[in-house]
């Protein structure tokens, strides 16, 4: 049985468009005739090789124990139905030998250790995958004999020409497709329109909004125990901002001999942490002056005296409400 053996780089689909590395190698079995065409029976390919494991910390290697590999095959060329089968070898090995196995006919293939003739033969073709072609005979040959000789080289050149005009082909297709696509698709839809954030409220604006909020319609006291207060809301009333989200924001004024004096005051800095507005409706809140006045009182004021005081509160609308005159013992 004669044949024709063919040595190919192996190269996936999808890595064709990707860019392209030096060439390697791989094999086909062809007919053995003057004609190149494709091995018409189904070959087994075994490579029989020793790997060279490198010295730990050391620039030298040693032969590792004797591997045997059953080569799969896969078509050449998008189209299959010719039956180009490459098998792809494992490289920069020691002692390599492939076995390539036709019914009862084998041909024992030696493989040089230096591979760098082959690389320059398929780079000289094409800057990727590209098949060295060798007459297959029964018996045992050098591959560097079997790929040498003006047949092998018509071959090669044949096979690298159809892989080249196979990959534009399919390039040219992926373009007309990716312009068919994009010549159907609707026009893009018009950027939109910046955002352009509203000029800042005037003082006057900014009054008249909060005019619109709804208003604390009533702060009454309803009960004095020594120095805490529980008061009654009805409306809208600020709060703290706090975690508890029930704490009005209030202040204090003292009365004296000369009139009411601000004795803590109303600040209506608040904190991110609960809620800023409370709609309540006769809802009882009770307050322990002292601790309050202890603890946020501005230095100075910290001492709540037994007198008389009322507490100032802020409503929805911005407007202040005061509750009437208490003790505080």
């Amino acid at each position: 049985m004669k044949g024709v053996l063919a040595f190919v780089c192996s190269l996936s689909a999808a890595a064709v468009f990707a860019q392209p590395g030096m060439p390697s190698f791989c094999f086909v079995v062809a007919e053995d005739r003057d004609t190149l065409q494709p091995f018409q029976q189904g070959v087994r390919v075994i490579q029989h090789y020793r790997e060279r494991i490198p010295y730990f910390g050391l620039n030298a290697t040693y032969l590792g124990p004797d591997q045997e590999l059953t080569l799969r095959g896969g078509p050449l060329f998008r189209d299959s139905t010719e039956q180009w089968m490459v098998h792809s070898p494992v490289h920069d090995v020691a002692e390599g030998q492939l076995r390539v196995i036709a019914g009862t006919d084998t041909m024992l293939i030696d493989l040089p250790e230096d591979e760098r003739p082959w690389v320059d033969r398929a780079w000289r073709r094409w800057d990727r995958d590209t098949p060295e072609v060798i007459r297959f005979r029964k018996g045992r040959y050098s591959l560097n004999a079997l790929i040498s000789g003006a047949w092998a080289d018509t071959a090669a050149n044949a096979l690298a020409r159809r892989r080249i005009a196979e990959e534009d082909a399919a390039y040219r297709k992926e373009l007309a497709e990716l312009e068919e696509y994009y010549r159907n698709r609707p026009p893009p839809s018009p950027p939109p329109v910046p955002y352009t954030p509203p000029p800042p409220m005037t003082p006057e604006q900014w009054q008249a909004e909060m005019a619109k909020q709804p208003p604390l319609r009533e702060a009454r006291i309803i009960a004095v125990n020594g120095d805490t207060v529980t008061i009654s809301f009805t409306g809208r009333v600020m709060l703290t901002g706090g975690c508890a989200s029930n704490a009005p924001t209030f202040g204090i004024e003292q009365r004296t001999v000369s009139g009411w004096v601000e004795h803590f005051p109303l600040d209506l800095t608040q904190l991110d942490c609960g809620m800023p507005w409370a709609d309540w409706e006769e809802h009882a809140v009770t307050i322990p002056l002292r601790w309050w006045v202890g603890n946020f009182a501005p230095p100075g004021r910290k001492e709540l005296k037994e007198a008389t005081y009322r507490m100032v509160f802020m409503g929805g609308n911005m407007k202040e409400m005061r509750t009437e005159p208490f003790t505080v013992e």
